[in-house]
């Protein structure tokens, strides 16, 4: 029976999202809501940026029209913080807002989730030493990550696919050990979720008169989505709601980490270069791997074939082998398989200058 529930409300979001985008494309055109190309953005056409209206419809709609009993504490707050970030995002994609005023924004949407819902970071579980964690640091380090994870995901958000196919891929594992361990609502929220991101993709990716970008609307939803379900991850991998589960997962702070593995990656590797370069840390430029791999001519499609596989088998992996090490060898083997992987990207854009180098000398 849940899995019905799950897939109804699975097939109701991606409905509502698909077919109220043609819609959000014409009134954007009408009114002048697109995006021209520049530096940063490297599409061609003037494209719509309202479509995070139609993911959160779909999205929010299907999740109340199904998330029921006491999960409703968990979801009321969510839904307050949601909204807020909507009309946040929207105001931002429609008229653009201080970078300031966007910042406090988040920082009272992530508060409402972690105070009212109680949903927050409790341990590290031993991660840099650190156990448990006293109630304000946790408060103040949830809202944080919340903020980050949020940014990550807006960051990220630069090609055509990009940022909407890593967050289903993240949480689509969360959701998928929600069900396996009877969370079914919360695992009912993950499928609405992701079926609205597929009505979406499906006119981003795959749209000619209706293509259409998500915006800052969309993305701060996405983000927000994402930090929610793993603070709520590790949070019931921890302390007394261990016993209510069939099989507590080891170090559930670094599985989170690793089914969100390329955004969070590319943010604090970008944050390094621009400290390295004494740049303004939220400078914007084109030091995402991302920009970096569409400067040498992949096309948006041949990027996330590159980035989303990594994304799943980094998380395939980790997920295995923390229930296999120690916390210190997880995390030693996840930084080696990181390095790994991440060395692929390296290894096409030094391919790529090379053979340009080479053509331009001959």
């Amino acid at each position: 029976m849940p899995c019905i529930f799950i897939s109804i409300a699975f097939v109701i979001a991606m409905i509502i999202t698909w077919i109220s985008i043609p819609s959000v494309v014409t009134v954007a055109k009408i009114k002048g809501l697109c995006e021209k190309p520049n530096k940063r953005r490297l599409h061609v056409g003037v494209i719509p940026t309202l479509g995070g209206c139609a993911v959160f419809a779909g999205f929010l709609i299907s999740t109340l029209l199904f998330c029921k009993g006491e999960t409703l504490d968990f979801i009321c707050p969510f839904a307050a913080s949601a909204i807020l970030l909507f009309f946040i995002g929207i105001k931002d994609d429609i008229l653009e807002i201080a970078p300031l005023t966007k910042l406090c924004g988040q920082i009272t949407a992530a508060a409402l989730t972690v105070f009212f819902a109680d949903i927050r970071i409790e341990s590290f579980e031993g991660i840099f030493t650190i156990g448990e964690l006293p109630y304000f640091i946790s408060i103040v380090i949830s809202i944080g990550f919340v903020i980050f994870i949020i940014n990550a995901y807006n960051l990220i958000d630069g090609i055509d696919g990009l940022a909407g196919l890593l967050s289903i891929t993240a949480v689509v594992f969360f959701g998928v050990w929600f069900y396996i361990e009877g969370f079914y609502n919360i695992a009912i929220l993950a499928a609405c979720f992701v079926g609205a991101m597929i009505g979406f993709l499906r006119h981003n990716l795959f749209g000619k008169e209706t293509k259409i970008f998500m915006g800052d609307t969309g993305s701060m939803l996405v983000g927000f989505v994402c930090s929610v379900l793993a603070m709520k991850f590790m949070q019931l991998n921890h302390g007394e709601h261990v016993e209510a589960l069939s099989k507590p997962l080891q170090n559930s702070p670094i599985l989170a980490i690793s089914f969100m593995i390329v955004p969070v990656y590319d943010v604090l590797r970008v944050m390094f270069i621009r400290r390295v370069l004494h740049k303004p840390i939220m400078l914007p430029d084109n030091h995402h791997i991302h920009y970096r791999l569409k400067a040498l001519g992949l096309k948006a499609w041949e990027i996330d074939l590159v980035l989303v596989p990594i994304n799943i088998l980094f998380s395939l992996f980790s997920w295995w082998i923390s229930q296999e090490c120690s916390l210190t060898r997880t995390i030693l083997l996840d930084l080696l398989v990181l390095m790994t992987l991440f060395h692929i990207p390296q290894a096409i854009i030094t391919y790529k200058k090379k053979k340009q180098n080479k053509t331009s000398n001959e």
